[in-house]
């Protein structure tokens, strides 16, 4: 069986939202410290459990978007493909003797049952996605181009030149999670200062 994954959609989108994750738990330690140090005109407002709770939600929430690409993925082998979605455990698999026409478009790979499927208006039979949580990977991605090109009674068609997610269009993304990093790191000073303050002082 061969395997297509998906990976990061860029590095600094990672650390972008690992200074997010910074942020709010230094914002929580802060929480910490103004219950266990009894800070007056905070500690009285301050409602515990629910601070944690709605701190484990943010971060929890930060650490999945981190890693879901890694529970997306496809195998295939000559005969069958079967998409893995382990967020919700789901699969689903396909026959590609069922199928006459595979066309990879900008959202992903659809498998039709005639070969002028999609210009007809017909549903797609199968669908594997290029975007879950990250981009897929293009070397593998084009394994399973390759092997589909080589299977007769399929007519396969690519629709763009760049794999999506790899143009240059994406470079202005990289950019702008790049812009948003330095504001995330900027925005850690503040929540750094208070527990150091606060547990220099107490």
């Amino acid at each position: 069986m061969k395997r297509i994954r998906y990976c990061r959609t860029n590095n600094l989108k990672q650390i972008f939202l690992a200074f997010g994750f910074i942020y709010f738990f230094l914002r929580f330690i802060v929480m910490i410290e103004i219950s266990i140090f009894k800070i007056k005109g905070y500690y009285e407002n301050l409602n515990m459990p629910l601070t944690i709770l709605l701190y484990a939600i943010i971060l929890a929430a930060i650490i999945f978007i981190m890693i879901c690409f890694r529970k997306f993925y496809t195998l295939y082998d000559d005969n069958t493909i079967t998409y893995y979605n382990k967020v919700l455990h789901r699969e689903k698999s396909f026959d590609f003797d069922k199928a006459k026409l595979a066309v990879f478009g900008s959202r992903g790979v659809s498998f039709y049952a005639s070969d002028d499927g999609k210009k007809q208006g017909e549903e797609p039979l199968f669908f594997v996605p290029f975007f879950r949580g990250g981009i897929i990977d293009a070397i593998e991605i084009n394994d399973l181009f390759k092997a589909l090109k080589d299977r007769e009674g399929m007519r396969v068609i690519k629709e763009f030149t760049v794999l999506p997610g790899y143009g240059k269009p994406w470079y202005i993304v990289k950019i702008i999670y790049g812009f948003l990093a330095v504001i995330a790191m900027v925005q850690c000073a503040t929540p750094l200062a208070l527990v150091i303050v606060l547990f220099k002082n107490h």
